[in-house]
């Protein structure tokens, strides 16, 4: 792919998700919605870790953590690598909370493609298994009992 078609599809996916993101009331914050899905992903994290990997910082993310846990979507729980330090986990409530998101911006997705030809909507779902691929695979990779 050539630099000027990587830099159309960077900016054409960001388009679709600021797209999706308005067609939604926002009942749960972005930063929360990122983090419940990377602890969904990745399963249960240390703070710093998922600090690190939500580009954040660790005092931004124990308060992100502590609105999620008074929320009922995350917990901590011991580390049972060392006694000392916490994991943070995506609780039955969070994973429900991220499944309505993700079901509502599908059906708002669906909405929008119905009206695209059989030929565009067979194209973006052959795209598809590439587009996990680029992101790592992550909605093929939940695990289910973090």
């Amino acid at each position: 792919m050539r630099l000027t078609e990587a830099s159309d599809l960077a900016v054409t996916l960001d388009r679709v998700a600021m797209w999706l993101r308005r067609q939604m009331p926002q009942t749960v914050s972005s930063s929360t919605i990122t983090a419940l899905d990377r602890l969904a992903v990745e399963g249960p994290l240390r703070v710093s870790d998922l600090a690190s990997r939500e580009g954040m910082t660790q005092p931004g993310v124990t308060l992100l953590v502590n609105r999620m846990a008074e929320a009922g979507y995350a917990e901590r729980v011991a580390d049972p690598t060392d006694r000392r330090a916490a994991l943070v986990r995506i609780t039955p409530a969070g994973r429900a909370a991220l499944a309505d998101r993700n079901a509502a911006r599908a059906e708002v997705l669906r909405e929008r493609l119905a009206g695209l030809s059989d030929e565009d909507q067979q194209m973006l779902a052959a795209a598809l298994p590439a587009l996990e691929r680029v992101v790592g695979g992550a909605t093929q990779n939940r695990k289910s009992g973090s």
